[in-house]
């Protein structure tokens, strides 16, 4: 009896041995996957990895909701900068006309940079918004702001409006169209004459949709899902690709999944994942080089940075920000000046 007993230990021993060779196997086969995937991405050539990278500036945070500072590629560091006047938490940013635009975020205030006057100072817009809101998107698409979604204060629910945000006084939101849910935390992006609206969250359903917004016919069409319900990711455009980093998934576990959507097809490509789990983080791309700031996951909010050369087949630290930064707003400056 006690040899039997020693053969069946043995035969567990092995089995486990087994067991844990086709883990490193198939961790070893999803590397060589993903490496095989970069290589074979459209156009990518040596000549890439020297495009110019701009500097980058990101604005609010948790605390004061005021404080901005800019990432210096030349430095290697970042640098704080003027505070704005009020406080933006889930704000959405773009440029126009040589200015950046901070818009919303738990307020009415819009605020601007004036990328031609040195150095930079934050001036309120002339007028407010309508209404309260957090957690929308602003993108600009054919010379218009298109403003999306998010959270309405005033009315205490998600909104499903697409408008476009007019600059005039009084400051104005023109509704073009109403998307089949409401949402907030959601990504969009600009590509050609449409954009692409991902994700988002509605009284705590989290989507796995994809929209395409048409601004000449005001109308939305479904496009073929996300790979899995997400909300607060944040998004770039490459190419013809959105790609998505981050955010939270529909049990509130925060996600290092990135992946390009694409814009045409809605294939989905996985790339490598990022260092840290980021939930409403920001991100920009500079170059062929995506930076993701910020963000938290489910313990602790972050000051990190890291990035991923478009290529390449890891991500790498860069130098962390002066502040914890979730739900900020970041945006690639010109490079016809230097900043700090």
């Amino acid at each position: 009896m006690d040899e039997i007993e020693d053969v069946k230990e043995n035969l567990s021993k092995v089995n486990k041995d087994v067991d844990e060779v086709k883990v490193m196997m198939s961790q070893m086969l999803e590397k060589f996957n993903m490496l095989e995937l970069l290589s074979k991405l459209p156009s990518l050539t040596e000549g890439m990895f020297n495009t110019p990278r701009e500097d980058i500036l990101i604005a609010g945070d948790l605390g004061t909701g005021r404080s901005a500072e800019i990432f210096s590629w030349e430095k290697n560091g970042w640098y704080e900068i003027c505070q704005m006047n009020k406080r933006h938490v889930g704000a959405s940013s773009f440029i126009y006309n040589e200015q950046l635009f901070v818009v919303g975020g738990c307020t009415k205030t819009i605020e601007t940079l004036d990328f031609n006057e040195l150095p930079l100072k934050w001036m309120e817009w002339s007028d407010e918004l309508p209404y309260e809101s957090y957690y929308h998107q602003t993108v600009v698409c054919q010379q218009s702001v298109i403003h999306i979604g998010g959270y309405n204060v005033e009315e205490g629910k998600n909104s499903n409006v697409i408008s476009e945000l007019q600059l005039t006084s009084p400051c104005t939101l023109k509704v073009l169209c109403q998307m089949p849910q409401p949402r907030d935390s959601h990504g969009a992006e600009a590509f050609e004459d449409k954009i692409l609206i991902l994700g988002g969250d509605v009284h705590d359903d989290v989507l796995d949709s994809a929209l395409e917004f048409d601004p000449e016919k005001n109308e939305c069409k479904e496009l073929p899902s996300l790979p899995r319900p997400m909300q607060g990711m944040a998004t770039v455009l490459w190419r013809d690709q959105v790609i998505v980093l981050g955010g939270r998934d529909k049990d509130d576990h925060a996600l290092n999944d990135v992946f390009m959507y694409d814009c045409k097809t809605g294939k989905i490509t996985a790339l490598p994942y990022m260092l840290k789990k980021r939930n409403q983080c920001c991100a920009v791309i500079t170059g062929n080089t995506i930076v993701v700031m910020g963000g938290d996951d489910d313990d602790d909010d972050h000051s990190s940075v890291e990035c991923f050369t478009m290529g390449s087949s890891m991500w790498k630290y860069l130098p962390s920000m002066n502040e914890e930064r979730p739900r900020t707003v970041a945006e690639v400056l010109p490079s016809t000046r230097k900043y700090v």
